[in-house]
């Protein structure tokens, strides 16, 4: 555990005149003094169908929509004016047989997304989706092709963007593979790969369609196709009779970032084309139907100690019924029906259970399955399956571990070998459900528990803690727990004042799971302030490793063409991708993993004269509310120095959102919506007393008090009435919309009355700011230490691991001595950093912020190095 001190004044000169530096920093770690182990299982990944992650992400297939069936109304759900509607059935988890209102927009028109329709010349086509004749159960449409006039110079043809795109890259296989029906067709379909210019990319041509078997090219042709099957090419099922199924290899003549894909016929006929799937010769492992190379090789430098999948919200479904089913995601891949993700697309399955755990066994990851407990997602329609009906589920996820581990003898395992894998798979934990919580869900989670122990009494089941904090609520009616998973997305700097978040917690006979965490409110898209937290969040973990054994990041991965998240670990598009800087902090910080923690004490020197932290302009603010302010009057040292006078006009307030308009002595608000703002003009304040009076008139909030603003979109606040009237608390804000919670909530005695007056006042400090409500203390902040340490060993090396986050906008002399190390003489220093709190990797420089480390010495087991402004450092001393 760490230890922070402070310098009494005379401690203070004493070390001013030894020649100890102010801005520095002396950390005591002391090897006579073991902590807790650290758990080799801490960092792991979640992987979850959002933004894209995996359909047209991580899961290396191009085409979108392969199968026709993305128009598709998700099940159990029906469409009204725009919106697809859930049954209006009992919520799970609201009292009193509640019904959610929930609903989600359904954006798509078309019968067919992400196909067209394009012709040359005098040719002309049309295009419908029809049931006749499908391919399998699983894709019952096929894409309808009338071509009425057309000829070799006249071609028509069907065009797919793929995934915001194609990249396609010069000298690079494509493999292709499509089935078609057409027995009067009596023309050639020429596949092609065309760039956004139109040139072609690629092109092969095949004969006529003929029903019946399948047709694989082995060709090279002239170098811009080639056809046949890489060796170990997965094989389609044995096609329904009239169709035939063609692949070929398009081997790329050009690159473009952009490319789509034709398949164009050149004689009139109807065609009806199914399944067209196309994938990069190169794959993670070269596997077929495999990942994308470089998404699947940053989760692998990872080197996670397992993979949580397949969510999340995923895993739950907008209704019961469209949760997923891994037994669907399993044999060969057209006759997988696909799932709809509760973040607002259809995913193929491609990337099903197998694949998932075949990808786990290629890292050396355990697997961590999470399965629906019959119960839809709590933020969504809530749906549930009867608790009298909730057996088949049970019996699904057993079927599931089954097919992982079971016996080839089994009928799952036997399923397994005949997929090419007999051996087990490295499943060892399952979870049940997703952020489901109270004791409803904790009777179904004793079920299951019973269950899959009876069975398999070695995996390690997961019990859901809804989101936050793990909680009594739902801990006191399960009878045996073995991981409680707890989640926590955090606003900048909340791990700072909450450094002992974890010291503080009640040990039981669990241990704790964080299966989600980021700092993600109030760093816009991610940046080295969110990455700062992030660190010293995870060494709030690892010196708590009798605790916390595991903890995973979400979400992993954002297509930066549909972003559903505002803070994601990697980014990517069609053709680039890059991991932020908190990416290489959890990467450096794994591969720097003590496995004892040291007792580790930090002294601190500040600056003689400390620069105010609250420094800078007032303001007023609604959130959904309609509220009046008044009598504004700002006093330092006794005097004051600024008071309201709205009566005679308002030429020193400027009013940038909301609708504000004096009313009688008072300034109101009486717009809806968020972040409503007024502020003072040409006015900065530091170390003062704000007094104000504020009513409510009607709406969900209350009072909002902007200060030490620096511009109408960064500032301080304290938010008093915030959650529908139930908390207060002190905010930051940033970007003018990014807030993030830097205090935690304080829940209000009484609400905040409509239509009466009250006094409220702010008493800003050097570094600390409190509010008070009718002259009672409501709520205080103090801004944290900015300097974190802790120190462990590594057994397999011997060497001493010193983990730092200097989180001050200056350099700090750091004196490190380090007691019970034994003969150290030698050791490295590596720093993750940037020169701005706002600086993040970017697609233009992926890796301009990335971990440097460099040599340093040791004497007299002292260490002393200097650690940059706002950095994260790891100083690893070497035995000798």
């Amino acid at each position: 555990m760490m230890i922070r001190k402070r310098f009494t004044t005379a401690l203070l000169t004493a070390i001013v005149a030894s020649g100890w530096a102010q801005d520095s920093v002396r950390i005591t770690v002391d090897g006579n003094k073991p902590g807790n182990a650290v758990a080799p299982t801490l960092h792991g990944v979640f992987f979850e169908e959002i933004s894209h992650g995996g359909e047209g992400g991580l899961y290396a297939e191009m085409i979108q929509n392969r199968g026709f069936e993305e128009a598709d109304i998700p099940p159990g759900m029906k469409l009204e004016g725009g919106f697809i509607v859930p049954p209006r059935t009992p919520h799970f988890s609201m009292p009193h047989n509640g019904i959610s209102d929930w609903k989600m927009e359904w954006p798509l028109t078309s019968a067919y997304p992400a196909w067209s329709a394009h012709v040359s010349g005098t040719a002309s086509v049309q295009l419908g989706v029809t049931t006749d004749h499908p391919l399998n159960n699983a894709t019952p449409h096929s894409l309808q092709v009338s071509v009425s006039s057309a000829d070799a110079h006249n071609e028509a043809a069907v065009e797919n963007e793929g995934f915001w795109g194609m990249n396609v890259v010069d000298g690079d296989g494509y493999l292709l593979k499509f089935y078609v029906r057409g027995p009067k067709y009596t023309g050639h379909i020429i596949a092609r790969l065309r760039g956004q210019d139109n040139r072609i990319l690629a092109e092969y041509v095949f004969d006529a369609v003929k029903s019946g078997a399948r047709v694989v090219d082995d060709k090279d042709k002239a170098g811009t196709a080639a056809g046949g099957v890489s060796k170990g090419r997965q094989q389609g099922a044995a096609p329904a009779a009239g169709w035939k199924e063609y692949q070929t290899k398009l081997k790329a003549k050009g690159s473009d970032p952009k490319a789509h894909l034709e398949l164009a016929f050149d004689r009139p006929g109807v065609v009806w084309l199914d399944f067209v799937s196309l994938f990069p010769e190169k794959t993670f492992h070269n596997r077929p139907n495999g990942l994308r190379q470089d998404l699947a090789e940053y989760i692998a430098e990872l080197k996670p100690a397992f993979i949580r999948w397949p969510g999340g919200c995923f895993v739950e479904g907008i209704t019961i019924q469209s949760a997923p089913d891994w037994k669907e995601t399993i044999g060969p891949v057209e006759k997988r029906t696909g799932t709809y993700s509760p973040w607002g697309y259809w995913t193929s399955n491609g990337f099903g259970y197998h694949e998932y755990l075949q990808y786990c066994e290629d890292i050396g990851a355990a697997a961590l399955y999470v399965f629906n407990a019959g119960v839809s997602c709590d933020f969504r329609s809530g749906t549930f399956i009867a608790d009298d009906s909730l057996q088949p589920y049970i019996q699904n996820a057993l079927d599931a571990i089954e097919y992982a581990i079971g016996p080839v003898t089994g009928k799952w395992g036997k399923l397994r070998a005949a997929a090419g894998h007999p051996a087990p798979f490295p499943l060892k934990y399952v979870e049940v459900g997703n952020e489901q919580s109270g004791p409803r869900y904790a009777e179904r989670y004793n079920r299951f528990y019973d269950a899959i122990k009876t069975k398999y009494p070695q995996i390690q089941l997961m019990a859901s803690m809804g989101i936050g904090d793990v909680n009594e609520y739902t801990l006191r009616g399960m009878k045996k727990v073995d991981f409680a998973d707890e989640h926590a997305y955090k606003g900048a700097g909340w791990a700072m004042t909450h450094f002992d978040h974890f010291d503080r917690y009640k040990r039981g006979n669990w241990n704790l799971y964080v299966g989600e965490y980021a700092t993600n409110g109030g760093v816009g898209s991610g940046n080295l302030e969110a990455s700062l937290s992030d660190a010293v969040y995870i060494m709030g973990m690892e010196k708590n490793g009798d605790l916390v054994k595991m903890s995973s990041y979400a979400p992993l991965l954002v297509n930066t063409n549909d972003i559903d998240w505002p803070v994601n670990l990697i980014n990517f598009d069609d053709s680039r991708s890059f991991a932020r800087i908190s990416y290489y902090t959890i990467k450096l910080f794994n591969e720097n993993r003590a496995d004892l923690n040291w007792a580790t004490s930090t002294v601190v020197a500040q600056p003689a004269v400390k620069k105010p932290a609250f420094a800078g302009g007032i303001g007023l603010s609604t959130w959904d509310t309609r509220t009046e302010y008044k009598d504004i009057e700002v006093i330092q040292d006794g005097k004051t120095i600024f008071s309201s006078d709205f009566v005679h006009g308002l030429d020193n307030w400027s009013m940038p959102r909301g609708h504000w308009e004096v009313r009688d002595s008072a300034l109101a608000q009486t717009a809806g919506g968020a972040q409503r703002l007024a502020y003072l003009k040409g006015r900065t304040f530091d170390r003062y007393t704000l007094k104000l009076k504020a009513r409510k008139l009607d709406g969900y909030n209350a009072f909002i008090i902007p200060f030490a603003m620096k511009d109408s979109n960064t500032m301080y606040r304290v938010h008093i009435g915030a959650w529908v009237n139930r908390v207060s608390m002190f905010e930051k804000v940033t970007g003018g919309f990014d807030v993030s919670n830097i205090s935690s909530p304080v829940n209000l005695k009484d609400t905040i009355a409509a239509g009466r007056w009250y006094d409220i006042r702010l008493e800003v400090g050097l570094d600390s700011v409190s509010c008070y409500l009718d002259g009672k203390l409501l709520i205080s902040y103090k801004e944290p230490e900015r300097l974190f340490a802790i120190a462990g060993r590594q057994d397999s090396t011997g060497d001493v691991i010193v983990k730092v986050v200097n989180a001050y906008d200056h350099p700090m002399s750091t004196e490190i001595l380090l007691q019970g190390a034994g003969d150290v003489r030698s050791g490295q220093l590596t720093t993750l950093t940037a020169p701005s709190l706002t600086d993040e990797n970017s697609f233009e420089r992926p890796r301009a912020f990335v971990p440097r480390t460099s040599p340093i010495g040791v004497d007299d087991q002292r260490v002393k190095v200097k650690l940059e402004p706002n950095s994260i450092n790891v100083i690893r001393v070497k035995k000798e």
